[in-house]
């Protein structure tokens, strides 16, 4: 759900919009949701490599946090977070067959990736609390009463379907505007490009400050997993 045109009324010419780890943020994403709902389908056996894609997910909300506060322009949260007005409004020019002139989220894409972000963040975190009470437990699932991890785990299937609701509203705002806007939002995703104005754009991907960035939220994952005690097997 991002403004960055294909059908602008003012092409312009190629601009950077999104930065590199932004773009591999969002894709690296999309991949550890679907092996988190694979590997939860898939039965027992795949207990591991759920808890490693739910650590996945984990770290990246935590670059994509950190990096929405210290990042390129289009990827900070300051500037696409934007009030009830404009959000209406968004809500309003989604009917229309008009592109967005402007690069960037718009206010209902900026909020939708703040849902589905908040929503992925609280999958994955209820996930280190839960147990089938058979054969596995998350590895934090000693540090909460029995009703508490009951409870978590009752909201980890809840939050999965509102998860399910929201990721098929993002794909289904992607088709309506190729088809009612021919405007492209998966293009520019993947190459980082745009029409635009170049005041618009941004200079450079920032990759240095990127990796700070990622060192941040690894350090925070790998203490996250240090901290926890081994995960309970129940034969």
């Amino acid at each position: 759900m991002r403004n960055t045109a294909k059908s602008n009324p003012h092409p312009g010419q190629r601009v950077l919009v999104w930065d590199l780890p932004l773009r591999l943020f969002h894709w690296g994403l999309a991949i550890a949701f679907v092996t988190s709902w694979i590997t939860a389908e898939a039965g027992i056996e795949w207990a591991d490599a759920h808890l490693y894609s739910g650590y996945s997910v984990l770290g990246l909300v935590a670059f994509r946090l950190i990096w929405g506060i210290f990042g390129t322009h289009h990827a900070r949260f300051r500037n696409f977070i934007r009030g009830p007005r404009a959000l209406l409004a968004g809500l309003g020019q989604l009917v229309k067959k008009t592109a967005p002139a402007a690069p960037g989220h718009s206010a209902v894409g900026g909020w939708a990736s703040v849902v589905l972000i908040l929503l992925m963040l609280c999958q994955a975190a209820s996930g280190l609390f839960i147990t089938d009470d058979i054969l596995f437990s998350g590895p934090y699932n000693s540090a909460v009463s029995s009703a508490v991890a009951d409870s978590l785990g009752s909201f980890h299937n809840f939050n999965f379907n509102l998860l399910i609701v929201a990721v098929s509203a993002h794909l289904c705002v992607m088709l309506w505007y190729s088809i009612r806007k021919n405007h492209n939002l998966v293009a520019p995703m993947i190459t980082g490009h745009a029409r635009s104005t170049p005041e618009q754009g941004i200079s450079s991907s920032e990759i240095l400050r990127a990796l700070i960035c990622a060192s941040v939220a690894a350090g925070l994952l790998g203490l996250l997993i240090t901290l926890a005690p081994e995960p309970e097997y129940f034969f």
